[in-house]
């Protein structure tokens, strides 16, 4: 849990010597940050829907319904097929855009583009093991739903997805900025 609260300085005065000196704008000290963290919260929304892949998996193979385990129905076949195909797909652009950030070329745009197709396939991944769980789903004891639970903080943890793909729509199109 994050601690708020609000703090109110008035006539305040920072001598030289006490200041950041790194923290010349808000844009630059912020940047860094944020390309770091987010690709860290993109990292988290993979392992989060892989957990929830591997949940949904063993649930399935492990459920008895008409006398055989429900992974051998057709759409329980199919949903974890592309629960997979999506944990794949995250992990994939995920090694590509941390590999640009260890050579030092990655951008904002790149690491918001991530971060926010991360968190919204995570989605996606999560909504399916619940589904494929059917009403065990809800129930903690299986996992599933504290991984639905997590994702949903982690699409809105450093900015949602909308907000991301502006980020990133800003730096394809040259700087043109949907929001200021």
């Amino acid at each position: 849990m994050v601690q708020n609260a609000n703090i109110y300085m008035k006539d305040v005065f920072v001598p030289d010597n006490n200041r950041l000196n790194k923290a010349q704008s808000f844009q630059s000290g912020t940047t860094p940050v944020l390309e770091a963290s987010r690709l860290l919260v993109a990292w988290i929304a993979a392992g989060i829907a892989a957990g929830a892949y591997e949940a949904a998996l063993k649930y399935c193979l492990n459920r008895k319904q008409f006398g055989k385990p429900i992974a051998k129905f057709q759409l329980i076949q199919e949903k974890l097929s592309r629960m997979l195909a999506l944990c794949e797909m995250m992990n994939s652009n995920l090694v590509m855009v941390s590999q640009a950030m260890d050579r030092g070329e990655a951008t904002m745009g790149m690491v918001g583009r991530t971060k926010g197709m991360n968190s919204l396939l995570g989605r996606q991944v999560v909504a399916l093991a619940r589904e494929v769980c059917g009403g065990n789903g809800i129930i903690l004891d299986n996992h599933v739903m504290k991984q639905f639970m997590d994702m949903e903080a982690i699409y809105t943890y450093e900015g949602t997805y909308e907000i991301n793909a502006l980020v990133s729509g800003r730096e394809l199109t040259g700087g043109l900025a949907a929001f200021k």
